[in-house]
C-alpha cells in the first residue's frame, strides 16, 4: 500500500501531535527538528517555567503555613535543586514524546528544514550534509521566537530573555522585568518568591493586556502586596551598564523613576518564526504569520500551517488542535478548526484563569448578568490557606447562556477546564450538578447560583442585584 508522505517541519507540540494523528491514520510521517522534540513548550516554556513555579508555590505554601513556617528555607539557597528537578521534568516529557513518535513509527529526523517547492523539503544536517525529501503534503510548524524590542539588546547575561532565565545560576538581588504579559507576571512571581526585588515595567495601561479588568485590577493587587512594584504606561529610555549592576531610567507617568537591576528580563512576548524560504513554495506570510484558512490551509495546495507560526493565539493547547485539524484534512477528513472560546491559564499567586468574553465584551453583545463568588467562602480554599480571589461568571440576560468564566484564585488553571465545558450552557445545566465537598468546584458552582441571586454560602444582599 503506497502511504501517503507528509514532512513535518517543527517537532513542538502541534508538530508532534500532527505527526502522531497522522500516523494513526495510516500516513507515512517525517517529523523534523532542528533542536529537541518539544519546542519551546517542552524545552523552554510551558514546561520548564511550570516545575520552578510549582516548587516556588509549595516554598510559599510552607512559609504562609502556621504549622510548617519554621521549616521553611531560604529560596535562593533552593535554586539549584529547582533547577536540577526542572531539568529532570523536561528531559522526562521530552523522551515520553519520543518514545510516543517511536511507537507510531514516525520518523524523526534532526536539522534544519527548508521549502524547495510546493512537495519538496531540503534537510541540512549540521554537518554540511543536505537531503532532499519528497513529500505528498507538508506540515509548517516552526513556532515563535521572542520578541524584541529596540534600544535594549539581550547579552544573554545581564540583559536576558525567558530562555536564559531557565538556565540562570543562582537568584538575582534585583530583577526588572520589561513587559507585564502573562510571561512577564510569571517569572515575577517565581523570581520573588525565591527573594528577588522585583519591578515590573510595562509600556501598555496595565498587565496582563486583554483579560477581564476585574481580574487584572485584583492580580495586580496581591503582586505588589507581595512586594513586587509596577510601573505601567512606562518605558526604559535609558541603560547604563555598571560594574555590578545595571542602571535604568525608566519613564513613568509619576516621572522619571532610577532602578537598579543585577539582572534584567524581557519578557515582551513572543512573535511567529519565520525563518522559512516561502517564495519558493509560494506561500503567503507576513510579519503578524503565515496565512492559513479554518482548515489549516496556506493557500498552496497541500502545504499546512499550525501553531505559533501563524498568529493570532499562541498557545501550546491552540497548536495541538490545529495539528489535529491539519492531520485530518491531509488524509481527506474534511476538518474545521472550531470557534469555541479558548482558555488561558496564567500560573501566577495566586494562579489565573479565563474563558470566553469579558465583561467589556459581553455588555458590548447585549445584556447580561454576573455572578461571583469569592474564594475566602469556600472550604477548600479556607483549608489550603488560599484565600484570596474570586470566581466571575457573566451570562447572556437574554437565553441565560454561559458565555464567560474568568477567575483568579486557588486552582484556577484546574478549574478553566470545568468552565470550558460550561460554554455556551444554560446556568441550570450546570447549577443542577451536585459538586463534592468540600472542594474548589463548589465556588464554581456558587459563582453560577450567584448570577440569578442565589448562592447558598454568601450572605443575603441588602438590595436586589442591579442588572448588568
Amino acid at each position: 500500500m503506497n502511504l501517503k508522505r507528509v514532512v513535518i517541519i517543527g517537532g513542538g507540540p502541534g508538530g508532534y501531535v500532527a505527526a502522531i494523528r497522522l500516523a494513526q491514520l495510516g500516513a507515512k510521517p517525517t517529523l523534523i527538528e532542528r533542536d529537541r522534540i518539544g519546542g519551546t513548550c517542552l524545552n523552554r516554556g510551558c514546561i520548564p517555567t511550570k516545575a520552578l513555579l510549582h516548587d516556588a508555590g509549595i516554598l510559599r505554601c510552607l512559609r504562609s503555613s502556621p504549622v510548617f513556617q519554621t521549616l521553611s528555607p531560604d529560596g535562593s539557597g533552593l535554586f539549584g535543586s529547582m533547577m536540577e528537578r526542572k531539568k529532570k521534568v523536561v528531559q522526562d516529557l521530552v523522551k515520553g514524546v519520543e518514545v510516543l513518535l517511536e511507537s507510531y513509527r514516525v520518523t524523526v529526523k534532526k536539522g534544519r528544514a527548508d521549502l524547495l517547492s510546493p512537495n519538496q523539503v531540503i534537510l541540512f544536517d549540521g554537518e554540511g550534509r543536505k537531503e532532499i525529501i519528497e513529500a505528498d503534503a507538508i506540515i509548517l510548524a516552526p513556532g515563535s521566537i521572542s520578541k524584541s524590542i529596540p534600544d535594549i539588546a539581550p547579552d544573554g547575561k545581564r540583559i536576558i530573555t525567558s530562555d536564559e532565565a531557565l538556565e540562570m545560576a543562582k537568584v538575582p538581588n534585583e530583577m526588572v522585568i520589561v513587559g507585564g504579559g502573562y510571561i512577564g507576571v510569571e517569572f515575577a512571581t517565581l523570581f520573588n518568591t525565591l527573594g528577588s526585588k522585583v519591578t515590573i515595567v510595562e509600556v501598555l495601561e496595565n498587565i496582563v493586556p486583554g483579560l477581564e479588568g476585574e481580574l487584572v485590577r485584583n492580580l495586580r493587587r496581591f503582586l505588589e502586596r507581595g512586594g513586587i512594584k509596577i510601573f505601567t504606561q512606562s518605558s526604559v529610555q535609558e541603560i547604563q551598564h555598571g560594574e555590578k549592576e545595571l542602571k535604568l531610567t525608566v519613564k513613568t507617568p509619576q516621572g522619571i523613576q532610577e532602578l537598579c537591576a543585577e539582572t534584567l528580563l524581557l519578557a515582551v512576548g513572543r512573535v511567529p518564526n519565520l525563518d522559512l524560504d516561502f517564495s519558493k513554495a509560494e506561500i503567503e506570510a507576513s510579519p503578524n504569520g503565515i496565512r492559513v484558512n479554518r482548515r489549516m490551509e496556506t493557500v498552496v495546495a497541500g502545504i499546512y500551517a499550525i501553531g505559533d507560526a501563524i498568529g493570532g493565539t499562541l498557545l501550546a493547547h491552540m497548536a495541538m488542535e490545529e495539528g489535529v485539524v491539519a492531520a485530518e484534512n491531509i488524509m481527506g477528513m474534511n476538518q474545521e478548526m472550531k470557534k469555541n472560546p479558548i482558555p488561558l491559564c496564567i500560573f501566577t499567586h495566586p494562579e489565573v484563569a479565563s474563558i470566553g468574553l469579558t465583561e467589556k465584551e459581553a455588555k458590548a453583545k447585549g445584556e447580561i448578568k454576573i455572578g461571583r463568588f469569592p474564594f475566602r467562602s469556600n472550604p477548600k480554599a479556607v483549608i489550603s490557606g488560599e484565600t484570596d480571589g474570586l470566581i466571575k461568571v457573566i451570562a447572556s440576560r437574554e437565553n441565560d447562556e454561559i458565555i464567560g468564566v474568568h477567575i483568579i484564585g486557588h486552582e484556577a488553571t484546574l478549574l478553566i477546564s470545568i468552565a470550558s465545558m460550561m460554554m455556551g450552557s444554560k446556568m441550570k445545566d450546570f447549577t443542577q450538578f451536585i459538586q463534592a465537598h468540600p472542594t474548589v468546584p463548589e465556588a464554581l458552582k456558587e459563582a453560577c447560583l450567584d448570577v440569578d441571586g442565589m448562592a447558598i454560602h454568601l450572605p443575603k444582599p441588602l438590595r436586589p442585584p442591579k442588572s448588568a
